[in-house]
């Protein structure tokens, strides 16, 4: 049976192909440099979509939605060189606790091509991100028509995953609420490798990495074999929720917000 899709942050095109080859269903574009949610520069996109075949996912991250405008410009000079738009950019909601912050994506989401879908990511490590609890973040983004939430860490220079910051029952109830309300759910924030089919078994749409499968921790390089590792425990946590394959789960649940 197949478990959730193994989402892969890679920082260039180098790092794009390990995760490929190494089985990933999405591949994830950041500058791990520049934050939990660095963009990375134009080219780059650029380069990193060029590597990500047909049947395999790219997504990007777009910063912290409060620096929303850069992400913007960023795109506008990224989208007439690619053959393939990303499927989706991601925001965090840093300092957004008490924001309409809503409204303020909605607003981004105008401004951008309608085939790419836009993720508010709430923050488990919500004090030190300034952001709001994730449960409200799910049901903010339901009512607002997004399709997907992804939850990650802020404070990447602490020694906190995610399962330091959230328990499994925790982890298993935010991910039955988002499912309530027809949302994806991403799990993410520095998870360890071998704690990986622990997170892929409370069933969310996809268990992003990027430390757990690098040779050297976060500011790394991908590895493949550390890839192939990370898809097999996603396979062998078998969630039941994505029958037809992970990343096809996630393509459809984009769909559904665009």
């Amino acid at each position: 049976m197949n478990g959730p899709a193994l989402l892969v942050s890679v920082r260039d095109a180098r790092e794009a192909f390990a995760a490929v080859t190494g089985g990933a269903g999405i591949v994830d574009i950041k500058d791990p440099t520049a934050g939990s949610l660095g963009m990375a520069a134009p080219e780059t996109l650029v380069d990193c979509g060029r590597i990500v075949p047909l049947g395999c996912l790219w997504t990007l991250a777009g910063g912290e939605l409060r620096e929303a405008e850069l992400a913007v410009e960023r795109l506008a000079a990224v989208v007439p060189h690619c053959a393939r738009l990303p499927a989706a950019v991601k925001f965090g909601l840093s300092e957004a606790v008490e924001s309409d912050w809503p409204a303020r994506l909605a607003s981004v989401r105008s401004r951008l091509p309608e085939e790419i879908a836009v993720v508010p990511v709430a923050y488990a490590d919500t004090a030190s991100a300034a952001a709001p609890p994730v449960p409200m973040v799910i049901e903010a983004a339901a009512r607002n028509g997004c399709s997907l939430v992804l939850v990650d860490t802020f404070d990447k220079r602490s020694s906190r995953s995610l399962l330091t910051l959230a328990t499994r029952p925790e982890l298993a109830d935010w991910i039955r609420e988002a499912t309530r309300l027809g949302l994806g759910l991403v799990l993410a924030g520095k998870i360890p490798l071998e704690d990986i089919a622990t997170v892929a078994g409370c069933r969310p749409l996809a268990v992003a990495v990027r430390s757990a499968v690098c040779v050297g921790g976060r500011l790394g390089r991908i590895d493949q074999r550390l890839v192939q590792t990370a898809v097999a425990a996603c396979r062998t946590a078998g969630s039941g929720v994505t029958p037809a394959g992970g990343s096809t789960w996630f393509a459809e649940a984009l769909s559904k917000g665009s």
